[in-house]
C-alpha cells in the first residue's frame, strides 16, 4: 500500500472511530451514501442473521425464476474471481436481503437464509444496494461492524419490469480490496441477470394472456417440474389458489398407480393420460386428463414446458383407469435414463426373454413389473430369487412336484413357479445365482416351453415369458465357467441396464422429492419438506446402494423430522462425513489434497509403506519421498 492509500485509511478509521465514540460525521472523509447509512445504522440493535429453513425454501420457491436465470451468470463470477481473491463469496438476494443462492470460495461467513440488510448487517455494498437501489462497493473502515474492516463488499441491485428491487448480486471478499473493475464485472452480471429477467417476465406475461384465452386448463413448468403460472381454468380444474398452485410440483396432486411424480413427464412423448384430483382437499375424487405439452425455448439453453390439459368423458376415463402408465413409477428425467424407459416399454409389446442388468439398489425389479403390466399378458407376474433358495430346492419351486417325490412333500402335489406364471411373466432375480445343474433344466424350459413336475411322468406346455435380472457381469461369468453361454444367450435375447444412482446425478432431486412424497404418504404424515442445503448433500454422495439407500435414508430422516422439516443432522453420519470432505476439497489446492489422502491411506494401514504404496499405485520410493514433503508425518 503506497503513502497515500494507507493515510486515506488512517483518516477513514479516525472518521469511524469518531462516529462510534460520539455520533459525529467527518463530512470531509465519509462519502455521502456512507455517511446516510451510518446514521441509520448507528446504535442500531443486530438482529438474528439467519431465517428458517422452512422460510428459506419458501423464499427460493417464490424467487425460483431469479435463481435459475442467476446461476450460470455468478458461476462464470467465480470462475473469474477465484484466480484473484483467496476468500469470496458471490451472493443472490432477494428483496429483503436475504441470500437466496451463493458459492463461498475459501470462506463460510455467508450461508443460504443469511439476512444481508442494513437492519441485520450494518453498511456493506449489498445493503447499501438495496437501501438506495444503486450498485454500491463499500470498503475497509466504511463497513459499520468492526469485524469488516478488512473487507471489501460490492452489491448491485436486479429490478424487475416495473423498476422495482427484485434482487442483488453481491461479492464479498475478506482479505483486503478487490482488484480494479471488479465493480463493473459485477455491475455487468447484475445488469445482464436483469436483461434475463425482464425477457423472462416478457414471455411469461404473453405466455399467461396466451393461457387465459384457452377453453381448456393451462400451466406452464420450469424444467423442475415447478408450475411458475397457471390460468383461472387450471386453478378451477384443481380446486386451488394461485397461492398453493404456484411454486408446486404437483406432487400431491397427481395420481397413478403406481404414484407418479409430474416432472417425469417433461420428456415424455405427448400426450399422455393421468387422473388428478383436487389439492385443496385430499378426497378420493379423481378426474383422467389427457395432457399436451409443448416445449418453449428461451435463451441460454432454458426451456418452459406449457401443459394444457382435457378432461375425457367417464368411458374413456374407465379404459384409461383400467390400464394406467406402467412405466410411470419408474422416476427420472436423464436422457440415458429415459432412452432405456423408453427401450423398454417398446420391447414390453414383445414376447421376448429379457436379461435387466444393474447393480442392487437400482430397481431391476420394479423394471421387470413394468414390463410385463404394460405387455398386456392376463396372467400372474410371478418372481423368484435364485440366490434366495438353496440349491436343493430350487427344482421343486421352480417345476413344482407330484404327491409323494420326495419325504416331507405336501400331499396332493404343489405346482412350481413356472405353472404359476402360465400365460403371465416370470421373474428370476439374481438369475448369475443359479446353480450350473438348474441352468441346464432351465434350458430345457426355454427350448420346448415344458415342464415335467418332480416325481411326475407327463408333461404340461406353458406359455410364459421369462424376464431375468442380474447384479453381475453375466458375460464374464460365462467366460469363467460359472453360467452356460447357450442359456445366457436365450435370456439375452432383449438386453436392459439399468444405470447405478452416481451415474445419473440429475434425478436425486427429483427421486429425493418423489420418495418423500410417498413415505409420507404411505405413513399417513403431514408434508415433510428438506432443508435448504440437503438436497446438494444428497447429489454430492455416490450412493453404493442405489435407489433403495436413498429411500432407506429418507425414511430414517423422516423419524426424526417431528416438525416437518428434514435437515442435516438428521442424515446418516456416513454422508455427513462424506459431503465435509468434499467440501473440504473443493477449496483446497492439488497438493494440500494429495497431503491429505496420503494420510489417510497411511493411518488406515498403520503406517505400513508397502501396503499403503500399493493402495496408492505409487513406488515405496516415491511415497518416502512424498512422505518427507509432507509436515506432521
Amino acid at each position: 500500500m503506497n503513502e497515500q492509500a494507507s493515510l486515506l485509511v488512517q483518516n477513514m478509521e479516525q472518521a469511524w472511530r469518531l462516529f462510534i465514540k460520539e455520533g459525529v460525521i467527518n463530512d470531509d472523509v465519509v462519502k455521502p451514501g456512507i455517511a446516510r447509512s451510518w446514521r441509520r445504522c448507528y446504535k442500531q440493535k443486530k438482529p438474528g442473521v439467519n431465517i428458517s429453513d422452512r422460510e428459506l425454501r419458501q423464499r427460493q420457491i417464490k424467487n425460483r425464476i431469479l435463481i435459475d436465470i442467476s446461476k450460470p451468470v455468478i458461476k462464470d463470477l467465480v470462475n473469474i474471481h477465484n484466480l484473484h481473491m483467496h476468500s469470496f463469496s458471490i451472493m443472490l438476494m432477494d428483496s429483503d436481503g436475504v441470500v437466496n443462492y451463493r458459492i463461498n470460495y475459501g470462506n463460510d461467513i455467508v450461508t443460504l437464509g443469511h439476512h444481508c440488510n442494513e437492519t441485520h448487517c450494518g453498511t456493506s455494498g449489498p445493503a447499501l444496494a438495496l437501501a438506495d437501489g444503486v450498485g454500491t462497493e463499500v470498503t475497509g473502515y466504511e463497513h459499520i461492524r468492526p469485524k469488516a474492516h478488512h473487507w471489501h463488499t460490492i452489491g448491485v441491485p436486479i429490478h424487475d419490469r416495473e423498476n422495482r428491487v427484485a434482487g442483488a448480486l453481491a461479492l464479498l471478499n475478506t482479505t483486503g480490496q478487490c482488484r480494479p473493475f471488479t465493480m463493473q464485472t459485477v455491475s455487468l452480471a447484475a445488469y445482464l441477470i436483469e436483461a434475463r429477467l425482464l425477457q423472462q417476465e416478457l414471455l411469461m406475461n404473453v405466455s399467461s394472456s396466451i393461457m387465459d384465452g384457452m377453453p381448456q386448463a393451462a400451466m406452464l413448468v420450469n424444467e423442475e417440474g415447478t408450475v411458475v403460472s397457471a390460468n383461472k381454468t387450471c386453478f378451477h380444474l384443481f380446486q386451488t389458489t394461485p397461492e398453493k398452485l404456484i411454486g408446486n410440483t404437483l406432487t400431491n396432486s397427481l395420481v397413478s398407480e403406481p404414484p407418479c411424480f409430474f416432472a417425469t413427464y417433461l420428456q415424455q412423448e405427448s400426450p399422455f393420460y393421468l387422473p388428478i384430483k383436487n389439492i385443496a382437499d385430499r378426497n378420493d375424487f379423481k378426474q383422467i386428463c389427457r395432457i399436451d405439452r409443448r416445449t418453449i425455448e428461451l435463451e441460454h439453453d432454458n426451456l418452459l414446458f406449457m401443459f394444457t390439459f382435457n378432461t375425457l368423458n367417464q368411458q374413456m376415463a374407465n379404459q384409461l383407469l383400467e390400464k394406467p402408465d406402467a412405466f410411470a413409477g419408474l422416476i427420472g428425467h436423464n436422457q440415458d435414463f429415459l432412452r432405456v424407459v423408453d427401450y423398454a416399454r417398446k420391447a414390453a409389446r414383445l414376447a421376448s426373454n429379457v436379461l435387466i442388468e444393474g447393480e442392487s439398489g437400482t430397481g431391476k425389479e420394479l423394471m421387470a413389473h413394468a414390463i410385463h403390466q404394460q405387455s398386456g399378458r392376463k396372467g400372474r407376474f410371478i418372481a423368484i430369487n435364485c440366490g434366495a433358495i438353496p440349491s436343493e430346492l430350487l427344482n421343486s419351486e421352480l417345476f413344482g412336484y407330484e404327491d409323494g417325490a420326495f419325504t416331507g412333500a405336501r400331499k396332493g402335489g404343489n405346482p412350481g413357479k413356472i405353472e404359476l406364471a402360465h400365460g403371465g411373466s416370470l421373474f428370476l432375480d439374481e438369475i448369475g445365482e443359479m446353480p450350473l445343474p438348474m441352468q441346464v433344466s432351465l434350458l430345457r424350459v426355454l427350448e420346448d416351453k415344458t415342464v415335467t413336475r418332480i416325481g411326475g411322468k407327463d408333461s404340461r406346455k406353458y406359455d410364459v415369458r421369462i424376464i431375468t435380472a442380474t447384479n453381475r457381469d453375466l458375460w464374464q461369468e460365462v467366460k469363467r465357467g460359472n453360467f452356460r453361454e447357450d442359456l445366457f444367450y436365450r435370456l439375452n435375447v432383449v438386453n436392459i441396464k439399468l444405470q447405478p444412482l452416481r451415474d445419473r446425478k440429475d434425478d436425486i432431486p427429483l427421486l429425493a422429492e418423489y420418495l418423500l412424497r410417498k413415505c409420507c404418504s404411505q405413513n399417513e404424515l403431514e408434508n415433510v419438506e428438506f432443508g435448504h442445503d440437503i438436497i446438494d448433500i444428497l447429489c454430492d454422495y455416490d450412493w453404493p446402494g442405489n435407489i433403495r439407500q436413498l429411500q432407506n435414508v429418507i425414511e430414517s430422516s423422516l423419524v426424526l423430522a417431528t416438525e416437518g422439516l428434514i435437515t442435516t443432522d438428521m442424515l446418516p453420519y456416513y454422508i455427513i462425513e462424506r459431503n465435509t470432505t468434499v467440501e473440504k476439497f473443493r477449496s483446497a489446492k492439488l497438493y494440500e489434497i494429495e497431503q491429505a489422502v496420503i494420510k489417510e491411506i497411511l493411518t488406515r494401514n498403520s503406517g505400513n509403506i508397502s501396503q499403503s504404496a500399493k493402495d496408492l499405485g505409487i513406488t515405496r520410493k516415491t511415497l518416502y519421498n512424498k512422505i518427507k514433503q509432507i509436515e506432521g508425518i
